[in-house]
This record gives C-alpha cells, sequence and structure tokens, in this order.
C-alpha cells in the first residue's frame, strides 16, 4: 500500500533484507503482515536508512482496515512520533499525532538501528536500542487488536530507500 503518489515503490529482498524504495516525495509505503491478528504484541526491527535526507521507518501494530493502526515512526533527523491511523479513502490516510520527540541516540543515514514497539493493553512504548524512549496511553483509540507491519516513508526530498535487516513479531 503506498499513500501520497501513484508512483510505484520498488521493494525487494536481498542479501536477507527487505529493502523500500521510494522515489515519490511525500509517499508512505506499508507492508502489512496479513496471515494473523494479535493483540498485546512485541514489534523489534533493525534497519538502516539510506537516504541523505529526512525520511523514516516504522513500526505497526493492530492495523485494521475500517479501524486504524498505530504507528510508530522514526526519522533519520532524530525525530520520532505515534500516530493513529486510518483510511478515508484507498490510498488516502489521516493521522492523528499520539506523542513525539527527539532522541539522540538515532544515529545517522546510512548506519543501522534496532527499534520496538511494545502495545500491551492500552499502552503504547516506543523502544529506541532495546530502551523504552516513551510509554503513550492509546486507550481513546479502542484498538484491541488486529495485524502487524512496516513502513517507510519520504518526505520533500527522494529517493528514499529504508532496509530491514530483521523484523521480530513476540509476546509481551
Amino acid at each position: 500500500m503506498q499513500a501520497g503518489s501513484d508512483a510505484a515503490p520498488n521493494i525487494t529482498a536481498e542479501n536477507s533484507r527487505l529493502s523500500i524504495q521510494t522515489d515519490a516525495p511525500y509517499a508512505w509505503v506499508y507492508s502489512i503482515y496479513g496471515l494473523q491478528e494479535y493483540g498485546d504484541v512485541r514489534l523489534d526491527a533493525k534497519f538502516v536508512n539510506n537516504a541523505l535526507s529526512p525520511a523514516s521507518a516504522a513500526l505497526i501494530c493492530r492495523y485494521s482496515e475500517t479501524d486504524g493502526w498505530l504507528e510508530y515512526n522514526v526519522t533519520s533527523d532524530g525525530s520520532y512520533n505515534l500516530l493513529y491511523g486510518k483510511w478515508l479513502a484507498s490510498g488516502v490516510a489521516d493521522y492523528l499525532p499520539i506523542v513525539d520527540g527527539v532522541s539522540n541516540t538515532v544515529p545517522q543515514s546510512g548506519m543501522e538501528l534496532q527499534i520496538g514497539l511494545l502495545c500491551s493493553g492500552t499502552t503504547a512504548s516506543l523502544l529506541i536500542n532495546d530502551t523504552v524512549i516513551r510509554n503513550a496511553d492509546v486507550s481513546r483509540f479502542e484498538l484491541a487488536s488486529g495485524r502487524v507491519g512496516l513502513a517507510a516513508s519520504s518526505y520533500e526530498n527522494t529517493p528514499v530507500i529504508v532496509s530491514y535487516d530483521w523484523f521480530k513479531v513476540s509476546e509481551p
């Protein structure tokens, strides 16, 4: 799925890495695991953001086509956010910011980073390198379960290439 442009993203799996490339500005490319739904879940991923300009890598929990999802984005400029996303129409999503901040532990583009998202009960915990950096109350969105996934997004500068080394789903 992609929002922001009609240009097709380039998604490849080489050398045990999933690479997502978009050449369109302001594009969000989602990869959702559709075979199972999870309630309380922990997601972890290791990735490299190969963009020379700000771009985001994300983890997604409790994804539902109709009810929305929680999305944890980490941007190459050190900022992060947790969003509630919901489809308004095919390819058109609305995002409500839940929390945002800046972390000095986010490396520059081209360096590996491990992020995690723990969705447990009415709390979402954001992790960088196995350390919780923020907890957020997500009770108002009433998302008890859903699918999981990952994403990459561009801003004004392209191309954006985010390469995921691994993605892990586990019980909290």
